[in-house]
């Protein structure tokens, strides 16, 4: 039987708003849990965009009711790839993934881009502090894998931004499910109550090498923050593209139903614009929002998410996080949440 939260968290200061962003990129400092290599010459800093959320507590009980388990496994299938793009003049033989929900990229020639043997994806347990987010977007339902972060206000879960926004909507009806497995939540679902997507990704889902937000869940009904209860990872911010690492995530096409995790690991390569990488991994719709770790266990400190894949499904691809995750990050991080 799932076992959920039925009370929001209030913001105590509400959802920060636009007015304010300016200045809280500017003066926010990274956090506690937050490092950085340094490595971040190569990208412009744009504003983050905040999660146009105004959730009541009546609103978050509402979402954790409406997600039964027979709607999360409907919900599987509802983060169907999107057509492959053209490829772009360059000296990267890989094209910048498409815009629509769980992302396909081709090679320059028209042909999938494959350099090295397909990695398969194995089963493993489930992990307390990944699950997958389930929410509405533009009238359809949908799910993505996220991952619980360490953050100031103990309350962050790291994603994709396509799994926040698209076509000019944005998620509402959201709760994120650690542990998840077949069905079941062993650590009840969590509503989300705010959000930062990282600066340059549109709407539209136009820069893939900014697919990445940060939601805010609400605490619990003993008023426990979500990393008291699950845990969570340390993060990591402009990092070398190439390192040993792993991903995580529910995949939920071809032989994989989105009811167990999954994982790859290996040697992350630099891909296209060299604000992404990718990984030979068979992994598929579902697994966008993934925590992409260092080292080869979900121990490590997260860097990255997964939100693209090739055509063929032999690599999976994310934005390694740099100066605009960070800073959306830090905001998401900077939310005030208590119990109602």
């Amino acid at each position: 039987m799932l076992r959920f939260p039925h009370r929001a968290a209030m913001l105590r200061a509400g959802v920060v708003v636009a007015a304010t962003l300016a200045a809280s990129v500017v003066a926010v400092a990274p956090s506690a849990w937050a490092s950085d290599s340094g490595n971040a010459d190569t990208v412009s800093l744009q504003l983050p965009h905040v999660l146009p959320l105004q959730v009541t507590p009546e609103d978050a009980e509402r979402a954790v009711e409406y997600w039964t388990p027979e709607r999360m496994v409907a919900a599987e299938r509802a983060t169907d790839s999107g057509e492959p793009t053209s490829a772009p003049d360059s000296s990267h033989h890989t094209a910048l993934p498409s815009a629509a929900g769980d992302e396909i990229a081709e090679s320059a020639e028209g042909a999938t881009a494959t350099a090295t043997p397909v990695s398969v994806a194995q089963q493993v347990a489930p992990v307390s502090h990944i699950g997958r987010v389930f929410y509405t977007l533009n009238g359809a339902d949908h799910a993505c894998s996220a991952n619980v972060v360490q953050s100031a206000n103990r309350s962050t879960v790291a994603t994709a931004a396509h799994c926040m926004t698209g076509d000019g909507g944005f998620s509402v009806n959201s709760v994120f499910v650690p542990g998840y497995e077949n069905g079941e939540a062993p650590y009840g679902s969590w509503p989300v109550v705010a959000g930062e997507i990282a600066g340059g990704f549109t709407e539209n889902n136009a820069d893939q090498a900014d697919d990445t937000g940060f939601l805010v869940v609400a605490h619990n009904d003993d008023d426990a923050d979500i990393v008291s209860v699950v845990g969570g990872s340390p993060v990591l911010f402009n990092q070398s593209p190439t390192q040993e690492g792993s991903v995580f995530g529910y995949p939920a096409a071809g032989r994989f139903n989105g009811e167990t995790l999954q994982t790859c690991s290996g040697q992350f390569e630099a891909f296209a614009n060299l604000q992404q990488i990718d990984l030979p991994c068979d992994m598929n719709e579902g697994v966008s929002g993934g925590p992409m770790f260092e080292g080869d266990s979900p121990e490590g400190a997260q860097f990255a998410n997964e939100d693209a894949r090739y055509e063929d499904y032999s690599h999976i691809i994310g934005p390694i996080w740099q100066d605009n995750e960070e800073s959306a990050y830090n905001l998401a991080a900077a939310v005030a949440v208590s119990a109602q």
